[in-house]
């Protein structure tokens, strides 16, 4: 089960003042979704989830009775741990809920004095930040946060135009974004929301869209991001499959994609990442964003398995249609 994780550590000497972060020095491993600012101490984490937090700090030497170390959140109360003695190792662990992202954290000296690291061991300091339950199961599950992940930024940038959203009933939704919605059981979001043009609320399945045309006159944002793909992929015939497509089809490539029986897009691959490929012209003009999962055919007039790198096309204006036949 790929988890998002951060595993920070502290080798150099040197001294922490009272109420101030740990300044960890070395990554060892970092996700996206958690990032670490060195010369602040401060993590960020970038993803709703729960955490379990686990650190440890050696000290040599202080002025003071007792050792506390802290975990001090940007909400939420304080996660103490101490030692009534001042040199040797003091831990802790906590779990941290973020509901709201970004969410700060740093391990702060909770003291009254300055504390110094130990100078007898190689490594003062560790710090293990974990989403309780990993991020996915199968690919299958990696290719609808894949899909949420860019449904977000999507409602951010067309927030005003009219969507067209396409499913596998075959049937072909419209209306305004609203907004994601999340169980208040769950740690993401399940459904997207909609409101059309009679001013009803529309609630999609987000595991069952294939593809979103965000409306007449949209550009595709450089700015938009994706999820990275987890490392190791999780075996399967989902991860054989959604894999084969990401290899299969350069950039560039003019393609038409069959979404079930009845829906049909054509266009120029602009962008494939696992679990969403775009289709648009070669300036990012009327995307079109495709599910991979529920690629059913993909028809080109040349052999992409033969060809590395495609050429770039003249720029096909990219469209999406429900077959009547």
């Amino acid at each position: 089960m790929s988890k998002i994780a951060l595993q920070i550590e502290l080798q150099s000497t040197g001294t922490v003042t009272a109420g101030s972060n740990v300044l960890f020095d070395t990554i060892v491993h970092s996700d996206a979704d958690i990032g670490y600012d060195s010369s602040t101490g401060v993590i960020t984490f970038n993803q709703t989830g729960s955490y379990v937090i686990t650190w440890w700090v050696a000290t040599q030497s202080s002025t003071s009775p007792e050792t506390v170390f802290a975990l001090s959140p940007s909400l939420g109360n304080t996660l103490v741990g101490n030692s009534p003695l001042k040199t040797g190792t003091v831990s802790g662990t906590g779990v941290i809920d973020v509901a709201v992202p970004p969410f700060t954290l740093s391990l702060i000296n909770g003291s009254l004095t300055t504390f110094y690291y130990s100078a007898q061991v190689p490594l003062k300091a560790t710090l293990v930040a974990v989403r309780n339950g990993g991020t996915v199961d199968t690919m299958g599950c990696f290719a609808v946060a894949q899909l949420t992940h860019i449904l977000s930024q999507m409602i951010a940038a067309y927030s005003t135009t009219t969507w067209s959203v396409f499913s596998t009933s075959l049937a072909s939704y419209s209306g305004v974004p609203l907004d994601l919605y999340t169980s208040p059981q769950a740690t993401g979001p399940g459904l997207l929301r909609l409101v059309d043009a009679n001013g009803n609320y529309e609630a999609l399945s987000i595991a069952h869209i294939t593809a979103i045309y965000p409306g007449a006159g949209t550009v595709y944002d450089p700015a938009f991001t994706f999820l990275p793909p987890p490392v190791p992929l999780p075996p399967g015939c989902d991860t054989n499959q959604i894999t084969a497509i990401q290899s299969y089809l350069p950039l560039g490539t003019s393609v038409n994609i069959r979404l079930g029986p009845s829906v049909s897009a054509s266009g120029d691959i602009y962008r494939n990442e696992y679990g969403v490929l775009v289709l648009s012209d070669t300036d990012g003009n009327t995307p079109i964003f495709i599910a991979t999962p529920h690629i059913l055919r993909i028809f080109t007039d040349t052999d992409p398995a033969l060809s590395p790198v495609a050429p770039k096309s003249i720029g096909t204006k990219p469209s999406i249609t429900v077959i009547k036949e």
